[in-house]
């Protein structure tokens, strides 16, 4: 008796231990307002992830001594307003961790490898210097998707709307204010991707990234994009600028279809601890199609209730040329070619 006793309490010991060296993480985002504009057969709706995407997931880290993690993360979309999953955007799958489902291992002293289906390093870095820091609507996160091949049919599978990189390794590390990522799709008949970032934080912050999609089953290039920008903060403030260039092709020609350039600039402004207000605007223009242009000016603010909660409210109008498709758009979906229209979307957004 006394033995099992012993016994009994040595693996609690263990379990105890074990569990103080590792963790484990349920977290995600709601976001849901009512988002309503004309010049749509659907004016007013209420409509998912205004400010964040709505998600869901988990992520822990194991320490394994001598300064070494081993870290995962299973990350999948919610659509809110209905509580359906999300799907893969290239594909059309339903995927239940559809944003992230790696693992890796990571040091402070020589960085994180990562393996699996995980966000890119180039869009990573271009969030550092994007005016309204990659917003789920009105932002360049949507001339990045829209400009990484994601609309060329039969196009790289791995590479899902330019933001997610399937089938992927990946390397990055900190030195002291500088970051650096890269990360390599193995094509496995879907297609290579390379994607690559560099970042500088500080009151002046830099950024560059570079994204590249093969074609299935080759070597041939079929989409490839970069931006360049920097921000700079002096008390409330803080300014940003970046440029955009993305190229796509023809996946069975092979010809140039677009070159769309986008520039961004921003500046926001702290009004308090809880509260900023910006203003934004991206000029977009393909440089094979000058009737594609669209000029986007953005006005947001947003109230932070506590860290997890806040309230927001962002007005956009979009100037759509006469031949303005979606890689020039910085709306989800678009806007009407040969209009202005104008977008007001309210909600609430928390993180849990």
């Amino acid at each position: 008796m006394k033995q099992r006793l012993i016994a009994a309490a040595a693996l609690t010991l263990v379990s105890t231990l074990a569990a103080a060296q590792s963790s484990v993480t349920v977290y995600g985002n709601v976001d849901l307002g009512v988002l309503t504009q004309n010049h749509s057969d659907n004016k007013t709706q209420l409509y998912n992830g205004g400010i964040s995407p709505s998600v869901w997931g988990f992520r822990g880290s194991e320490d394994l001594g001598g300064g070494l993690k081993a870290h995962f993360n299973l990350e999948g979309h919610i659509a809110a307003d209905t509580g359906a999953a999300g799907g893969n955007a290239t594909t059309g799958a339903a995927t239940l961790f559809r944003r992230q489902s790696n693992v890796g291992l990571s040091s402070a002293d020589w960085g994180m490898l990562t393996l699996g289906n995980q966000y890119s390093p180039a869009i990573l870095a271009f969030a550092a210097t994007d005016p309204r820091g990659l917003r789920e609507n009105f932002s360049g996160l949507y001339p990045w998707a829209y400009n990484s091949g994601v609309l060329t049919t039969g196009g790289n599978q791995n590479n899902d709307v330019g933001v997610f990189i399937q089938n992927a390794i990946s390397y990055s590390h900190k030195l002291g204010p500088v970051g650096i990522a890269g990360g390599y799709s193995v094509s496995e008949t879907k297609g290579a991707v390379v994607s690559l970032g560099v970042t500088y934080a500080g009151p002046v912050s830099l950024s560059a990234a570079y994204q590249a999609t093969n074609k299935p089953n080759t070597s041939e290039r079929l989409s490839s994009i970069y931006t360049l920008g920097a921000g700079y903060t002096l008390g409330d403030f803080t300014g940003k600028l970046n440029y955009l260039r993305g190229v796509n092709k023809d996946a069975t020609t092979l010809a140039e279809v677009s070159k769309v350039g986008v520039l961004g600039a921003g500046l926001d402004w702290r009004s308090s601890a809880a509260n900023t207000v910006g203003v934004s605007a991206y000029f977009a223009k393909d440089k094979n199609h000058s009737a594609d242009k669209t000029t986007t000016v953005i006005v947001s603010d947003e109230y932070a209730l506590s860290k997890r909660t806040t309230l927001y409210g962002t007005l956009a109008f979009a100037n759509a040329k006469a031949g303005a498709t979606l890689l020039t758009s910085v709306v989800a979906g678009g806007t009407m070619a040969d209009a202005n229209t104008t977008l007001l979307n309210v909600g609430i957004k928390h993180a849990f």
